[in-house]
């Protein structure tokens, strides 16, 4: 009796079709997470961006109402009209300060958080608290409504002023 030859095998294996699909969905996966954590990196960085941008706008207005020969000693206060450097920021007449930047609702998530030193020169610090996917960035605390500073919160590098990732300090006397 004769050995007659073995049939060729010209297909893949089953084991081998689903080893194939297994690593190519594990390749979709790794990307998809990858692109959402790129998102969340970018909306983060926004965020801050436009957070230091009001910073600079509420730091730019204190530098100019304390320059000229008006000025006879440090004024930290808001402009006249205005309750709070967070109103000014939010009006967005040709009094105020454009409009805050971080969205949505700025009204509740954003804070602006002026705290200052001494007499002549002032410390002064511009620190923004905002809320970002239910989470509250900077040296503030959350009450459901509004964002509320809070210096007694623990921060990396604590300083006695509020803290934030967005916050800008500088000495601010009077200029002729």
């Amino acid at each position: 009796m004769a050995d007659s030859p073995r049939p060729q095998d010209d297909g893949f294996a089953l084991a081998e079709l689903i080893g194939s699909v297994a690593l190519l969905l594990l390749g979709i996966v790794a990307l998809i997470g990858a692109l959402m954590a790129q998102t969340a990196l970018n909306e983060h960085a926004r965020n801050i961006t436009w957070a230091m941008n009001d910073a600079t706008r509420v730091m730019e207005r204190l530098r100019l109402q304390n320059s000229g020969d008006a000025c006879a000693a440090t004024n930290v206060n808001p402009p006249a009209g205005f309750a709070s450097w967070d109103a000014w920021l939010a009006d967005t007449t040709a009094n105020g300060g454009g409009g805050k930047s971080l969205q949505p609702n700025p009204a509740a998530n954003e804070r602006v958080v002026p705290t200052t030193t001494g007499t002549d020169p002032r410390q002064v610090t511009i620190a923004i608290c905002w809320r970002h996917r239910n989470r509250t960035l900077g040296e503030c605390d959350w009450d459901g409504t509004q964002l509320i500073p809070n210096e007694l919160l623990v921060m990396p590098n604590d300083t006695a002023a509020i803290d934030s990732p967005a916050m800008l300090t500088t000495l601010i006397t009077c200029r002729q």
